[in-house]
This record gives structure tokens, sequence and C-alpha cells, in this order.
């Protein structure tokens, strides 16, 4: 029998599914619907000791795209700490407190880390990936290094992580920030420490929506200018698993990443890459927590239709198939077409670089072999999933 529940640790993670630090961890009473809903673990609301700019949540989204979060606010320690101690009163769920410290002062990381341990967090997940505060220090003119800035010091980062661990009894995680170039730098600089896992993706800085009948002011609500902000969702996911598949690849670390999931399928990628807890935001915020339950009934019935009994049996198997693009093994399989499916649209006749496809008399989709270049785009942009290339069709020449 299959089952979606795991053993992390000292963690019992009941589904892979984490709902990540954010606005959907900042009070008990939504964690507590989260947990309702089938969540495995949560990551509170980011906790500081110092706040270095102003927090304003703002807010904009373009449903199956993106979320764009120029800013929001940030716990003080005494909401961090009451917000921990009250939803592990609420829920049952393990709870990752989500913390930044005070620059590269191990000890303001060590008071603010103990005092998350006290007041009951499972785990600690150590923040170098917001993106609201990594331009504090060009705003102010002054103050240390925050967020994503400081996510691009591996010798920091691993400094900061060590000297945590060592100063606690529970499991630390480091979420590292996707807008590292050399992120594998990081990890594996992680990896020479005591950590209990990674963090990866989070949050991508990008600049914001704009509106151009306004010359370029912002299109968000209650704002009266723009700021570079952190965008999440859909657009991100296929980043976000090659994230996942280099740490996997390069060090041992346990992984929680994600990025973009929207459904049941895009849990099962990420931990094919390597992932054993999937942190979730954007699509819970768009269509509520509800989501998690469909999804895990999905994982699950997935799980027991393929054979699989466990995550961690599934856990890397993509990367068997992950080579170096001087290692792809390419077919040349004309596309094949399932005339039932296919009612003659055009989608893929459209298509500006291809000359091979073309109508015949009976508005039949005709593909010229000796033009085709066996791309296989004709086939991801059919609308009705009515062209497939497979391989034990042979390339004749010719219309097929």
């Amino acid at each position: 029998m299959s089952t979606i529940a795991q053993q992390i640790g000292p963690l019992k993670i009941s589904s892979p599914i984490m709902v990540a630090s954010g606005p959907l961890s900042d009070s008990p009473d939504l964690i507590r619907r989260a947990e309702d809903c089938g969540a495995g673990c949560v990551s509170t609301k980011l906790t500081m000791l110092t706040q270095p700019v102003q927090g304003y949540r703002r807010m904009y989204a373009v449903r199956g795209m993106y979320s764009f979060n120029p800013s929001d606010r940030r716990n003080c320690l005494e909401q961090g700490t009451e917000l921990v101690y009250n939803t592990k009163k609420a829920t049952t769920l393990p709870v990752f407190a989500n913390i930044a410290g005070p620059g590269d002062d191990l000890e303001g990381w060590c008071r603010l880390a103990r005092s998350m341990e006290e007041a009951g967090a499972d785990a600690l997940e150590l923040n170098f990936v917001c993106p609201n505060m990594a331009f504090s220090r060009e705003a102010c003119g002054e103050g240390q290094l925050t967020g994503a800035q400081i996510g691009q010091h591996p010798e920091i980062i691993s400094r900061i992580a060590a000297a945590v661990k060592a100063h606690v009894g529970i499991p630390v995680w480091v979420k590292a920030t996707a807008n590292n170039v050399n992120h594998l730098n990081t990890a594996r600089a992680l990896a020479k420490t005591d950590i209990d896992g990674i963090v990866v993706m989070g949050t991508q800085i990008a600049v914001p929506p704009i509106d151009i009948y306004q010359g370029g002011r912002t299109c968000m609500p209650n704002l009266g200018n723009n700021a570079l902000g952190g965008l999440v969702g859909p657009v991100n996911r296929l980043y976000a698993n090659r994230l996942i598949a280099n740490t996997a690849m390069n060090t041992a670390l346990r992984i929680a990443g994600g990025g973009g999931i929207t459904e049941w399928a895009h849990v099962v990628e990420a931990i094919m890459f390597g992932a054993s807890i999937t942190p979730m935001c954007t699509k819970l915020l768009w269509d509520g927590f509800e989501v998690i339950r469909k999804m895990n009934q999905g994982l699950l019935r997935f799980m027991e239709e393929q054979g699989y009994e466990t995550i961690d049996a599934m856990r890397g198997l993509a990367l068997r198939h992950l080579v170096a693009p001087d290692r792809l093994e390419a077919y040349d399989v004309p596309p094949h077409f399932d005339r039932e499916r296919c009612v003659g649209c055009g989608a893929c006749l459209r298509i500006a670089s291809c000359t091979a496809l073309s109508f015949d008399k009976e508005q039949n989709v005709q593909v010229d072999v000796d033009k085709c270049v066996f791309c296989g785009l004709c086939g991801s942009l059919c609308p009705r999933r009515a062209i497939s290339f497979p391989r034990e069709k042979t390339t004749q020449k010719g219309a097929v």
C-alpha cells in the first residue's frame, strides 16, 4: 500500500506539500485551515530581529502565470515567537520557523533561532532569499546585508548555518536564494556543514508590471510607485526544477524544492528531480487550501497505479535521464496524427519555423518528411493532443 507520509529526521511529514513562508502562514487560523486540508508541514511568516525597511503587503497576479510582490510586512521577534507558540497549540503540523538574522551577526542569528526553538518550533528555515529586503542597503545607504543579498555569499551562509545548528537542538534547513548565479557553490558549502536540509527556489527578483498607457506607472492597487520585488508562480516551475536537480546531483542534502506547482503532477516532477518536500504558495493563494486535498489524492492515486510505495521510491528518478546537451539521444521521428482527435484547427500549421505541415483537400494535416526537422514543437502546441512521436515509427521519405 502506498503512502505519501515521510519520516525526515525527527519530523513526521504527512504529505510532501509544505505551505511556504508568506501570506498563508502568518496566523494560526490560516495554518490550521491548511492542516485541515492535508498540508504536511508549514513554514511560518518571516521573523526578524530588526526590520531593514518598512513592509506593506501589496500583491498583483496574472492567473495561471505569476504573482508579483514588491513588499510585505515581516514579524518582529515577539510576533514571530507568538505565532509559533499559538500555532503549536492550535495544530499538530510540523512547524518550520522562517527567520532572518541581522546580517552576518552570528550572535543575533543564534538568539533568534533559540527563541523560536523555545516557542515550540519543530525546525528552522534560515532565510537567505527574501527579495524585498535585498536592496535595503542601496535604498537606505547603510545597514547590513539581508535576504537575497546575503544569499550571494556561500561562505557567510555556511558560517551562519553552522553556528545556528550548533546552538539549537532542532533541525536546521537553509532557504538559499534562487537569484544566485552560482547556487551550486552555496549548496556545496552547506553540504559541508551539519545542516538537515536545503530549501531551493523561493522567489525570483523581478521588475514590476507597469501600465504602458500611464507612462510606465504601476499597475498595482494602493501604490503610487514601483519597486523591484518577488516573482512567483507557474512561470518559475521549470527553473525551480533545474535548481532541485542540480542540488540533488551535487550534494546529499535533503531538499525542499518547488516553484510554480499548480497540480499533483508537478509535485511528482519535483520529487523525481530530487525533492522530498515541495513548498507551495501561489496556487493556494489563488484557489484556496482545498487544492492541497485534491493534490494529495492525485499523488496517492498515481503512486498506487505506478507501484511506488513511498515518496523515496520516486525521489531522484529523473536524474538518471538528465544529461549534458552533447549527450542527447535524438530521434528523427515525424509527427503522427490521431485523426479522431484532430479537428483541423490549423494551430500546427501556424508555426512560423515549420514548412513541413499542410492541409490536403480533405483538410487533413499532411507531413512532408523531407522538410520536417523532427523538432516536436507541433506536438506540444496541439490543443487537442492529436500529435505524437511514437519511437517505433521510422523516418520515411515523402508525405505521411
